[in-house]
């Protein structure tokens, strides 16, 4: 009797849209919902422990960095957690740290240095589940709308867990403190990390190195059941030339064909990032410091994050048009533009539709270089080359908050600071315009 082979890769991608992405997609959108909620949660805690604990602007931004700092490290800890432990209970895991590192800061946090300590045990948290999430949407991203499902699927519930972030300040701050925001997200992260432990489907690449051929047959069945016969007949497996014997090695992105594509990723990442995160985080506060009313500065902070999902559905739609460097360069570019406007426009009537065009295109722009980063690598070296990749773009998300801390204290003037931040989006521009020229990586062969 002859071979009968299947490719796990191709099965995925050629499975058309049904309900395996329907659940997975509300799965994995409960845990992007409380990550965006617990990541953004902090320009809203700032302006409060700010006046209970009398700090400067150059400790706010520290606050706001280390939390950061935390995600470099836990997205260079997923890779190999996921190769020692499998991408499902990583993900459980990275949930319920989050849940018990919001709960410590809701708990035991009384004052800045163990904020700061508990702060950056709930950025490592998050910086796991963000690579993973990655992961998880390109792996099972139906092939004919890739792009737009990858974004819409991770960029909607961050999106919303961030303008919860946000209608929690307005609404719950005020009558039980900051200490109620981080009560909410431990609330949320135990079912939630269950959820995940109980339900998520394991890579393919795992379970194929691993021998775990009728686990496989399973998930396969479940995702395409007209097919069910044929991987209950299927005697081998695999996913590409070298998933299932070779581990993926870090050294292997600064190494031809990747090195190029691997600096030029983390470049444009990190001052992505460090717009983004300087930004998100010290919207409300800049506002406050202007004349603005806590109520109206978190409003703004929610239109801001309101408009990451309309940026992230925008511009997902355009890529699967254009190509994501394309629409990555002019968004970059949009987003220079929005910044040098709010800096001229903060305190009339039109720091509305100002803020609105900032979260247009940087959350936009970036929710396309998530899902770019992550296809830009084969399926064998995908979580590494994620994991890196975040973890090396924190350092732009370290130091967006340091640098707005640093131009607040120094200068006090928002046009100094947010010319600071558009000319990383100029930067950033260039560098991800050189893609639309570049060629593609190989991807590996399959079998």
């Amino acid at each position: 009797m002859s071979d009968t082979g299947v490719n796990a890769e191709t099965e995925t991608r050629g499975a058309p849209f049904g309900r395996f992405h329907v659940r997975l997609a509300l799965i994995l959108g409960a845990v992007l919902f409380v990550d965006g909620y617990d990541l953004f949660n902090a320009a809203y805690v700032a302006p409060y422990i700010r006046k209970e604990w009398g700090l400067s602007d150059p400790q706010i931004g520290v606050m706001l960095s280390l939390g950061i700092f935390g995600l470099a490290i836990g997205a260079l800890l997923q890779a190999p957690i996921v190769n020692r432990f499998g991408l499902r209970k990583a993900t459980a895991a990275g949930v319920l740290v989050l849940g018990a590192a919001s709960f410590l800061l809701a708990t035991t946090a009384h004052d800045f240095v163990t904020f700061c300590l508990f702060r950056v045990l709930l950025g490592i948290s998050l910086g796991m589940l963000s690579p993973l999430a990655f992961v998880y949407v390109n792996q099972w991203a139906p092939a004919q709308r890739a792009n737009l499902f990858a974004t819409i699927a991770f960029t909607l519930p961050f999106s919303l867990g961030g303008i919860a972030a946000g209608l929690a300040g307005l609404a719950i701050a005020p009558q039980f403190g900051w200490r109620g925001l981080y009560m909410l997200a431990a609330l949320l992260a135990l079912p939630i990390g269950l959820l995940c432990l109980f339900t998520l489907p394991e890579s393919a690449s795992r379970l194929i190195r691993l021998d775990r051929l009728d686990d496989l047959r399973r998930q396969l069945a479940a995702l395409r059941p007209e097919r069910s016969a044929i991987y209950a007949a299927a005697t081998s497996f695999t996913e590409s030339a070298d998933v299932a014997t070779d581990r993926p090695r870090f050294g292997q992105l600064l190494r031809p064909p990747f090195r190029r594509r691997t600096i030029g990723i983390w470049t444009a990442s990190a001052l992505s990032l460090l717009c983004l995160h300087g930004l998100s985080g010290w919207l409300p506060s800049i506002l406050i410091s202007q004349g603005a009313a806590i109520s109206s500065a978190f409003g703004y902070g929610v239109l801001l994050m309101s408009m990451q999902i309309v940026g992230g559905g925008a511009f997902g739609w355009a890529s699967d048009i254009f190509g994501r460097p394309r629409v990555m360069a002019m968004g970059f570019i949009g987003g220079a533009a929005a910044l040098l406007g709010l800096s001229q426009l903060v305190g009339t009537s039109f720091t509305f539709v100002a803020v609105a065009a900032a979260g247009f295109f940087i959350f936009g722009t970036q929710a396309v270089m998530n899902n770019f980063t992550a296809m830009s690598y084969p399926p064998s070296l995908r979580s590494t080359g994620t994991g890196a990749a975040v973890a090396f773009s924190r350092i732009g998300g370290v130091a967006g908050p340091l640098v707005i801390g640093w131009a607040q204290g120094a200068y006090g003037e928002i046009w100094f600071t947010l010319a600071i931040l558009a000319a990383a989006q100029i930067a950033a521009s260039f560098i991800i315009a050189g893609f639309a020229r570049a060629r593609p990586v190989p991807q590996e062969q399959t079998a």
